[in-house]
């Protein structure tokens, strides 16, 4: 879709300032320099319509434009900018030396920075990573072909400074190196002039210095005949003379030879160099271009992140769809933003209202939008803005006044027009301000009206302003006409500069005289004056106006009072999670002290069992046990009661053994997540037999649930019978005397390990067991390591070792208990 425009128009929509914010944007100097050059060129101005022109002629190239500005947008707000700073412009160089010019060293060095910039540019958006975000801006940065052997030799050969550098070549070294040797030879050979008392004496000063090149011996004139030489110079008041001894002039030949060679072989590397650099030139041109055109985009993305702006979706149907439009020249947290809809449901969109209150910047940020797109850059608007590309955009706005062309204002405006309409079509964007003003107002409203319905008819879509009754009332006629107005506070006598489509709007002449000193006797006149109709028609669009504005401050109302509750219940739920999170706090903290509490009570009562069963009183002490092991379940009973947390925590799926169905051999697991096998039923004290893997345990009844919905079956064994007499007998079955017991935790996970050990300890305490073999293996060590720390920290044990040789070694450990 081939794209046209007039600088009449690009001035009175003030493009020129948006090409400077897109020049302040660029990073380089030669993507400055081209967004001028293309920027003061028309569409029709330019050959190559897919270049770096400002307005691409073909939709994909606009489309591709669009995609870099995001991608470069995208960037931008992760802060990852290529280095593009500081980068000179090096295309005249290039051709310079593509001629056969020696480059000198300053501008060689500019040379290796832009080759530099190139290759890290292109290896900065080429990181895969990266590159899958940006694939626009890759593919462009896959072009770049940066030279790798140039820059480092210019580097090797000259300073940041400009200086070329010795080991630029081995010739230069040598040369400079003589040059040394022969200035130190001639300082020597001069010093000894100094002090030769027969030269000395007819000295103007004791020091040599440099006339021509060469060293010189400041002489005085009356003495010109005692110091033999040569006269290279003398003073303005001529009583000294600069003679160069006749014994150092060989010195100062071969000083001078010297550099000359220096000279030639500075100039011999310069040339190589430039010569290396003409080798290079086609692509390091390309590469430019490359860098030039990556340059511009991340511009577009800058101007976009300013503008706030967004990418909208682009059509060819001229529909423009613009949510919270703002003008791109106005400061996004200063303008008001407004909805702009034209296009889809109707073509000329009439916008009234009072005067300064907005209409104009309307039509100018639409029309701006439609321009921005063509020229692949961001929208200020919300997101799901719709702008489609259009052939043309036509602005008439403004005075038009030609006094050499002896053209009223009224005029101006009709030659214009009459362009318009020779040019409008289905894809034309037709911008009119203040149409059929400057000449009788029932005339001027009529040819409006005309001028309108045949740019309807031409199926342009058009955006005006206007004050006529007449054209506000096109809507109610004429399907393809809208009305919208700007808002005006009756209350403040102050404009808003919101938009509302679908209204027409009260000019509001009269309230804005007021507003800027017009006396009341004028204005009541002038109410006086005014048609009827005419005044009735303002006064209902006036209270019209005044409705909707008291409408809007019950709805904003509603949405503080909405914000604020929102508020509110966000404020009570955090305090109620701030209690919650206290209160478990507190039952924490309880539950610690409570634990602390009952680990002294259990050390003490540990302390006076050993204590007893040290005395003549064994009885005593094995009751003491029984006792511990009584308030350790009353303590937990007491800790329940309490409602402190549980733990550890039932499991979810814990089921309760029947006993009287349960039979020996039957799956059962504990509250710790033991599983084993049932060995015997609950004796007088509640407390029934289970096998874990290879240790054999007493454990209460109520500790004890049923594993049988794991789809297990039950052993071959007899049913429990709960008489007096089998307790009993259980009872006296479980209840070893005094001697040693083994526990075998091989095979169970550290923290399963430690639950059997803890169980088997207690129940040796409680009956009387002193000695207590566990079997832990060798394996890794961690079992083992477990097992000894905590029988360490027990306040049952009293003796711990590990078994010798014949008792397993470190598979095993002895503890002693009481």
């Amino acid at each position: 879709m081939a794209f046209s425009i007039e600088k009449e128009t690009l001035e009175a929509l003030e493009w020129p300032r948006i090409i400077e914010k897109l020049v302040e944007a660029c990073g380089t100097e030669r993507a400055r320099s081209e967004v001028i050059r293309h920027g003061s060129l028309l569409p029709s101005e330019i050959s190559d319509s897919a270049g770096m022109t400002i307005f691409p002629q073909d939709s994909e190239s606009v489309m591709q434009r669009l995609q870099e500005t995001s991608e470069a947008r995208a960037l931008l707000d992760e802060d990852e900018a290529p280095p593009l700073g500081g980068t000179p412009d090096i295309g005249p160089l290039l051709a310079q030396a593509a001629r056969g010019v020696t480059l000198d060293p300053d501008e060689l060095l500019d040379v290796r920075v832009a080759s530099e910039t190139l290759r890290d540019v292109s290896r900065f958006l080429c990181v895969p990573e990266r590159a899958v975000r940006i694939p626009t801006l890759a593919r462009r940065a896959l072009t770049i072909e940066a030279p790798e052997a140039l820059p480092k030799r210019i580097d090797e050969c000259i300073e940041k400074d400009g200086q070329i550098r010795d080991r630029a070549s081995s010739a230069l070294s040598e040369a400079r190196q003589r040059v040394l040797r022969l200035n130190s030879d001639l300082k020597r050979r001069l010093d000894r002039y100094l002090q030769n008392p027969d030269i000395a004496d007819h000295l103007s000063d004791r020091f040599y210095t440099v006339r021509n090149d060469r060293y010189v011996l400041p002489v005085k004139a009356d003495a010109r005949g005692r110091v033999r030489g040569i006269v290279h110079d003398a003073s303005r008041s001529g009583t000294t003379l600069f003679i160069e001894p006749e014994g150092s002039v060989e010195l100062n030949n071969q000083l001078k030879r010297a550099e000359l060679e220096i000279k030639r072989e500075i100039e011999r590397i310069l040339a190589d160099l430039s010569q290396q650099v003409a080798t290079v030139a086609s692509p390091l041109r390309a590469g430019l271009e490359s860098l030039t055109w990556i340059d511009w985009a991340l511009a577009r993305g800058r101007l976009s992140r300013d503008m706030e702006a967004c990418a909208p979706k682009v059509d060819h149907e001229g529909v423009f769809e613009l949510p919270g439009l703002r003008h791109p020249l106005i400061d996004p947290s200063e303008c008001v933003p407004n909805d702009v809809f034209i296009g889809r449901d109707f073509q000329i969109l009439v916008i009234s209202g009072p005067n300064a209150g907005g209409k104009t910047v309307a039509l100018k940020a639409t029309a701006l939008a439609a321009l921005l797109v063509r020229a692949g850059l961001h929208v200020p608007c919300e997101a799901g803005a719709r702008v489609d590309l259009v052939e043309t955009v036509i602005a008439d706005i403004g005075d038009g006044q030609d006094i050499g062309a002896s053209l009223s204002t009224f005029s101006a405006h009709m030659a214009r027009q009459a362009q318009i309409i020779d040019r409008a079509g289905r894809g034309s964007l037709i911008i009119l301000d203040e149409i059929g003003t400057g000449t009788d107002p029932g005339e001027g409203a009529a040819l409006a009206q005309a001028i309108l319905e045949q740019l309807a008819d031409a199926e342009a879509r058009v955006l005006t302003t206007t004050h006529f009754g007449l054209l506000k009332e096109m809507a109610d006629l004429d399907s393809r006409f809208a009305n919208a107005s700007v808002e005006f506070d009756a209350v403040t006598l102050n404009p808003t500069y919101r938009l509302r489509i679908g209204e027409p709007g009260a000019s509001a002449a009269a309230s804005v005289a007021a507003r800027m000193g017009m006396p009341s006797a004028v204005l009541t006149r002038a109410d006086a004056l005014q048609n009827r109709e005419d005044r009735q028609l303002e006064r209902m669009l006036a209270e019209l106006s005044t409705q909707r504005a008291a409408l809007e401050r019950e709805r904003s109302h509603a949405e503080t009072l909405k914000v604020e509750t929102e508020a509110a219940r966000d404020e009570y739920r955090s305090k109620l999670q701030r209690l919650q999170e206290r209160r478990d706090g507190l039952f924490l903290n309880m539950r610690a002290d409570l634990d602390t509490a009952f680990k002294e009570a259990h050390g003490e009562v540990a302390r006076v069992i050993r204590e007893l069963q040290a005395g003549p009183s064994s009885q005593r002490a094995a009751q003491a046990r029984g006792d511990l092991v009584d308030l350790q379940k009353q303590t937990r009973q007491d800790a329940e009661r309490q409602g402190l947390p549980k733990q550890p925590t039932p499991d979810p799926e814990w089921r309760p053994v029947d006993w009287t169905q349960a039979r020996n051999g039957d799956r059962v697991r504990t509250t710790s997540g033991q599983r084993g096998v049932l060995l015997s039923g609950p004796d007088r004290k509640g407390r029934v037999g289970v096998q874990v893997g290879a240790a054999r345990l007493v454990v209460p009844a109520d500790q004890v649930g049923s594993d049988a919905d794991k789809g297990q079956k039950h052993q071959p064994g007899q049913r429990i019978q709960l008489h007096r007499a089998d307790l009993l007998k259980a009872s006296d079955d479980e209840s070893p005397g005094p001697g040693s017991r083994e526990c075998d935790l091989r095979g169970l996970r550290v923290e399963d390990a430690i639950d059997h050990l803890r169980a088997v300890v207690d129940q040796s305490v409680a009956d009387g067991c002193s000695l207590l073999r566990i079997i832990h293996g060798h394996g890794s060590g961690a079992l083992r390591r477990a097992v000894r720390e905590h029988l360490t920290e027990s306040p049952w044990a009293t003796e711990i070792r590990a078994g010798d040789r014949n008792e397993g070694g470190e598979g095993v450990t002895l503890v002693r208990v009481g």
